[in-house]
């Protein structure tokens, strides 16, 4: 995979920093590039409705203020049905497990929702 535009959707900044430096730090000899952050679900719908199109999403799987992690990838489901989600928890790996099942055909989705404290 070359020339990923990538959205990073979380409500911590330090999180979407810390995946915007890896990226660039990492990813930039393959071309690879933050095109968008998003601090809730919301700024994630706004960003695809104005036109963004992301190859990758990572996207975290709790938002307090406005639900979890399978509401916003229905939305780039929805808005950009070819983008990659990566979704990923800090949260046990149980952890939303039935919503993100209910989404995993026929969105592209890696799951990692993984106990990331660990």
């Amino acid at each position: 995979m070359k020339n990923e535009r990538i959205l990073i959707a979380d409500d911590q900044y330090v999180v979407r920093e810390g995946f915007t430096s890896a990226i660039n730090l990492f990813g930039e000899e393959d071309g690879h590039s933050v095109v968008g952050e998003a601090a809730s679900i919301a700024e994630v719908k706004t960003l695809l409705e104005n036109g963004l199109k992301p190859t990758v999403a990572i996207v975290d799987g709790r938002f307090p203020k406005d639900g979890d992690g399978a509401r916003a990838a229905e939305i780039i489901k929805d808005l950009s049905p070819e983008t990659i989600i990566i979704a990923f928890s800090t949260y046990s790996q149980n952890y939303g497990k039935e919503q993100w099942d209910k989404l995993s055909s026929p969105t592209k989705i890696v799951r990692m929702l993984t106990n990331l404290k660990h």
